[in-house]
């Protein structure tokens, strides 16, 4: 997120070296979006909340590309996204949310996105809205726009789900151009319980996860509105609570033609199978954590409060420098090739000659 910097680049050289030699061994899990195929707006009733007034212009995400092929957004959403933050640790409860906006004012901000009477992070994570996200949650530190001190993000579905053939989440980043991403962590649950006085939570991991490394996302993709999008970030002290005011600047003041400092999206399709699961397993969720997550075992990721695994001094130049678009509740699922459907056919209308034959036969031989 801008500004990062020469500082920022440095340590993500850094980080790509670190996790070089894990990558080396096999081939990175992760497959990078190469495009964004958008769906039609709709455009709601304006609500003002605080100092921001949401648009509530939304445009849906209908496919993607990807080496793999294309994705599509049919699968189930979330029933909750829920934060995790280790208050014991003395670092403030900051949220900081970015926007695509409209316009600025003194201290307000007209905004495309989603947005009720209360709005809530849970409610941004949950929106599939490309136009707003959560800025560096797993930054640990003193009360800053840079800092949301978070240890981790459970995407919870309720009743379990069951894992289906090329099942995958998708995850984007609004990234400075030239850069392809930031790192982290992500790991699917297959039990819930009450951790810490909290229920639903994560009682047991299928590994201890994935590490996605830096820059391994895919090239800049499309806006929602086909912009050079422009945004800002709005920073409030009050937890997952968006209702209050906010402290509001600019990140990107896009004036239309792209230079360094632009802001820009990139996405990442990681498949279930790529999370330790077989086809027909069942889980709870899956969850989000900064890159320097040190997990031994599975059991080490249930509890977020333990600092020896989850760090509470976690660099927003480095591994809590990844901000997540309000996207990746949603399962998504390979849409066949037409090759499939034609062999579908061909399939189809080979077994209704053979029934005919069968029948002709039938009555040659009666």
């Amino acid at each position: 997120m801008n500004p990062k910097g020469s500082c920022r680049r440095l340590s993500r050289t850094f980080l790509v070296c670190a996790v070089a030699s894990a990558c080396a061994a096999r081939l990175l899990a992760q497959t990078a979006v190469t495009a964004v195929d958008y769906g039609t707006a709709t455009d709601t009733t304006n609500r003002t909340v605080g100092n921001i007034t949401y648009n509530n212009t939304y445009t849906p995400v209908e496919y993607i590309s990807t080496a793999l092929g294309t994705y599509n957004f049919n699968g189930p959403l979330a029933s909750a996204v829920n934060f995790r933050r280790n208050t014991s640790s003395g670092n403030p409860n900051n949220s900081t949310v970015f926007y695509q906006y409209a316009s600025t004012g003194s201290g307000t901000a007209t905004v495309l996105g989603k947005g009720d009477s209360s709005p809530t992070l849970s409610e941004v994570m949950l929106s599939n809205d490309l136009t707003q996200g959560l800025r560096n949650p797993f930054a640990n530190g003193s009360s800053s726009s840079l800092n949301t001190n978070m240890e981790r993000i459970d995407f919870y579905f309720s009743g379990g789900y069951t894992v289906q053939a090329g099942d995958a989440v998708v995850f984007f980043d609004l990234e400075n151009v030239g850069n392809f991403g930031d790192g982290f962590r992500i790991a699917a649950f297959n039990s819930v319980g009450t951790v810490n006085g909290v229920g639903n939570a994560p009682t047991a991991y299928a590994s201890t996860g994935l590490l996605v490394a830096p820059d391994t996302f895919g090239n800049s993709v499309a806006t929602p509105d086909g912009s050079n999008a422009k945004y800002i970030r709005s920073t409030t002290t009050n937890g997952d609570n968006l209702a209050s005011s906010q402290s509001i600047a600019t990140l990107d003041s896009n004036s239309g033609t792209p230079n360094s400092s632009d802001l820009y999206l990139v996405g990442i399709l990681i498949r279930f199978t790529d999370l330790g699961l077989n086809v027909g397993d069942t889980i709870y969720g899956y969850s989000l954590m900064a890159g320097d997550v040190t997990a031994s075992t599975s059991s080490d990721l249930v509890n977020w409060n333990n600092s020896s695994v989850y760090l509470t001094n976690t660099d927003p130049t480095t591994w809590g420098n990844m901000d997540f678009m309000g996207f990746g509740a949603q399962i998504s699922r390979p849409v066949p090739e037409p090759s499939t459907y034609g062999a579908l056919l061909l399939g189809a209308g080979l077994a209704l000659f053979g029934i005919r034959r069968w029948r002709m036969h039938r009555v040659a031989t009666a």
